[in-house]
């Protein structure tokens, strides 16, 4: 590409056909912006034109600066080396800064031609207006003083007020729409440096101008006697002028919030960290003292950018717990946030802004877990965890332990939470133990919902210590390193007593018959009664004691084929003065009839006291034989076959 900068004339007959160029950072009225009048102007042409130059040919562009007022300038020329395609556009050009030293009017556009570029024959595009302003409002003449429409500012004034007005001459040169007034508010008559502390546009090029002046800003100046307000201007292009004259206004404020203490955060102090252990005792701000208290002034606490609901200060120091909701907002239950902030704002009573704001405290926190999230957060005990198992190695059944297993240690096992991750533990808990009893580290690989084994069994002193008891409560804890959470309670039957060994139980319409049968010629019949007699002699048993009697019958004499549809249990309380207790066996369709020739029944029983089995019998056995010398069965409908 080679450009040329050529200084012709144009030919103002120009007809344009082509679309006008983009200027870059340019308003919708053409107006181009202070801040882009140091650097070089970027130009586009968006839209290719019909005949784009082929390999070996070239389009000349000639780019046309008409200042309103003088004549144009065909200020730039570049060649375009073909080939040239669609592809290539938007194509850009650079202007130089040095047009935009004064302010002024220009009307852009561009010229095309083919092959050569002084040739007659050319398309022209339609104009872009650029507007260069670098004069600031006020044209340099001295800006005459803002005026306070409340005059003197005071308590009463200022107690229905969200704002204060303040007008704003405007009579001064160069007005034009979309000018701001900047202001600035100060303690003193001494012109200002910083930022402005409001600032407002106007539409309308006379008249007054109205500015509103929030109250808080006002309010910051309490316990000056004199409030003064310089202004600015500046427009719509950014040109600001110079300081204006001061104006000032007699105040009397009471004096605001100051020397607002650092926050504390108890549950961060105590460690340098803030987790769920604190979050279950409450979390806290404390905000110790601050100078010029009210009586109607209010706090809101900031937490990691989350403004929490003002409350009164009643008294200092104020204390102002701090939600779950509030602590997790920003993820903290999900990784560990440092440097967390920690404000808090006092707003004096009718105050719509903030208020004053206090140094930052920063805090660590972290909320995350080994497992899946409690719904019940931050609560130790999840209910989504899995109960814990323990099995002895003699009884070996689940959640069931007695004194056989007192031969070794007990296993236990649990379902893996969620999202393990290596490292982190997992606590079993015994009644009566203050530490863990056994311990499972999340391996490597370890996948959620395995069942995995307690890296270490139970030691059986921990079960004699906490000693027998129907419902044992064990439970265990996933930990981080962090935060802990606990599993539900499983119930484990501990039963540590040597189990007594009770008499046999007796079949007393047995006892007429020389071998002790039940047969057809029994009294009273078998086939309305079998009578089971349970005496624990010479052992006693407890009123309240629970007798567990079990019934079996078999085909054969004396424990052969058992008739599993013939198995029963009954039971009884055992009460005061009871020395002896009968049971009594009446479903003869069920569990005597299948009973015929030569077969048996069985009869044991269990006695449990407070939950806990304590002892049983050995098993008695009965001959039962229904047939009769004829070869017939008797039962309630007398002899006969079946």
């Amino acid at each position: 590409m080679d450009t040329t900068s050529t200084g012709n004339a144009i030919n103002t007959n120009d007809t344009p056909t082509l679309p006008a160029l983009e200027v870059v950072n340019l308003q919708p009225d053409g107006l181009l912006p202070v801040k882009y009048l140091f650097s070089d102007l970027e130009i586009q042409i968006t839209t290719p034109w019909s005949q784009l130059p082929p390999s070996g040919t070239s389009d000349w562009i000639t780019f046309v600066w008409d200042v309103k007022g003088a004549a144009g300038d065909e200020f730039l020329t570049v060649e375009l080396k073909g080939p040239i395609t669609d592809a290539d556009f938007p194509y850009s050009i650079f202007i130089s800064s040095d047009y935009f030293q004064t302010s002024a009017t220009v009307e852009i556009f561009y010229r095309i031609r083919n092959e050569f570029s002084d040739s007659q024959v050319y398309e022209t595009s339609f104009t872009r207006t650029i507007i260069i302003d670098k004069n600031p409002p006020g044209a340099g003449q001295v800006l005459n003083p803002a005026k306070f429409l409340i005059n003197p500012i005071t308590e009463s004034a200022l107690s229905n007020q969200l704002s204060v007005e303040v007008e704003v001459p405007g009579d001064y040169l160069d007005r034009k729409t979309g000018d701001t007034v900047l202001c600035f508010l100060r303690g003193s008559d001494t012109p200002p440096t910083g930022l402005d502390i409001h600032r407002q546009a106007f539409a309308p090029i006379s008249g007054p101008m109205i500015v509103n002046i929030p109250v808080a800003e006002i309010r910051k100046f309490a316990g000056f006697p004199i409030l003064y307000l310089f202004y600015k201007l500046r427009d719509r292009a950014g040109n600001t002028s110079g300081n204006s004259l001061v104006g000032y206004v007699p105040i009397d404020l009471t004096a605001p919030p100051a020397n607002l203490s650092m926050p504390e955060v108890p549950a961060y102090d105590s460690d340098l960290l803030v987790n769920r252990a604190d979050a279950r005792a409450v979390v806290s701000v404390r905000v110790r003292q601050y100078d010029n208290a009210m009586p109607d002034d209010q706090c809101v606490v900031e937490w990691d950018g989350s403004l929490l609901p003002a409350v009164p200060v009643n008294t200092l120091p104020l204390t102002v717990p701090v939600p779950w909701s509030v602590l997790i907002a920003k993820g903290a239950n999900l990784r560990r946030i440092i440097d967390l902030p920690v404000r808090y704002y006092i707003r004096r009573a009718g105050d719509t802004g903030q208020g004053v704001r206090s140094r930052p405290k920063q805090v660590t926190v972290d909320m995350t877990i080994a497992g899946q999230e409690n719904p019940l957060a931050p609560a130790l005990l999840n209910s989504q965890l899995a109960l814990v198992n323990i099995q002895g190695q003699v009884s070996n059944v689940p959640n069931v332990l007695d004194s056989r297993d007192s031969v070794g240690p007990v296993r236990a096992y649990f379902t893996l939470f969620d999202k393990p991750v290596e490292g982190q533990k997992v606590n079993l808990f015994w009644p009566g133990q203050a530490a863990p009893v056994a311990t499972y580290t999340v391996k490597l690989n370890d996948q959620a919902g395995a069942v995995v084994e307690f890296d270490n069994p139970i030691p059986w002193p921990v079960i004699q210590a906490a000693g027998s008891n129907s419902t044992t409560l064990v439970y265990y804890q996933t930990d981080n390193g962090v935060n802990q959470q606990s599993s539900p309670d499983q119930i484990v039957a501990v039963n540590l007593i040597t189990p007594v060994v009770y008499s046999k139980p007796s079949f007393p319409q047995s006892f007429p018959h020389p071998s002790r049968f039940l047969n057809c010629e029994t009294q009273p019949p078998i086939w309305q009664v079998v009578n089971v007699v349970v005496n624990p002699a010479p052992n006693v048993l407890a009123p309240g004691d629970l007798v567990v009697l079990t019934w079996q019958g078999f085909r054969r004499y004396l424990n052969e084929d058992a008739i599993l549809s013939t198995a029963h249990t009954m039971s009884h309380v055992w009460q005061a003065g009871e020395t002896s207790h009968t049971f009594q066996i009446t479903d003869y369709e069920n569990l005597i009839k299948p009973l015929r020739d030569y077969s048996a029944g069985s009869a044991k029983y269990s006695v449990v006291r407070n939950g806990v089995e304590i002892g049983y019998s050995d098993t008695k056995y009965v001959p039962i034989d229904r047939k009769n010398g004829a070869g017939g069965f008797c039962g309630p409908s007398g002899t006969g076959s079946e």
